[in-house]
């Protein structure tokens, strides 16, 4: 079954970036099926961004198991830092859409779990290339994030 998904997770990333903005560097965390990002551990993920003559798009990828109750819950709000390749932070704060509407994302489910996709920052021109890393904290700790079950994060990188 976790083959399943990791295999519809691929499908899902590759049909979203086609040929023209090829998939510049991916990186994924798979947290426990059944009980989901459940304490208050930070997500550390890496990705690579090369060329610097192109815009680059940086996209937040996940698994949700939806076969938990959500109710009215309409995302998760979340803290990125991202460290550049010279150490150099960035810090945001977001809310990751649980529903994903046309244009806003992909989204696709199997088998109890929804794989989705959320744009997160759109024509960037990197000045600074190499391995960047981003972490993900919980911004409400006091709220149920078990539903998450996976983050994952990448960079699509256009040609100039």
């Amino acid at each position: 079954m976790r083959l399943k998904g990791i295999i519809a997770l691929v499908a899902l990333l590759a049909g979203a970036t086609g040929c023209t903005q090829p998939v510049n560097d991916f990186s994924y965390i798979n947290l426990n099926r059944l009980e989901g990002w459940k304490d208050n551990t930070e997500l550390t993920l890496n990705f690579d961004i090369v060329d610097t003559t192109g815009a680059c798009e940086i996209y937040l990828a996940g698994e949700m198991a939806i076969k938990r109750s959500i109710g009215e819950k309409k995302g998760y709000p979340l803290n990125l830092t991202f460290i550049a390749p010279d150490s150099t932070r960035y810090s945001d704060s977001i809310i990751l859409p649980l529903h994903v509407k046309q244009g806003g994302g992909v989204s696709t489910t199997y088998h109890g779990v929804k794989y989705i996709e959320w744009p997160y920052r759109k024509n960037i021109y990197n000045s600074k290339p190499g391995q960047w890393r981003v972490v993900i904290a919980k911004a409400d700790t006091s709220e149920d994030y078990s539903n998450i079950i996976g983050m994952g994060i990448y960079c699509k990188q256009r040609k100039p």
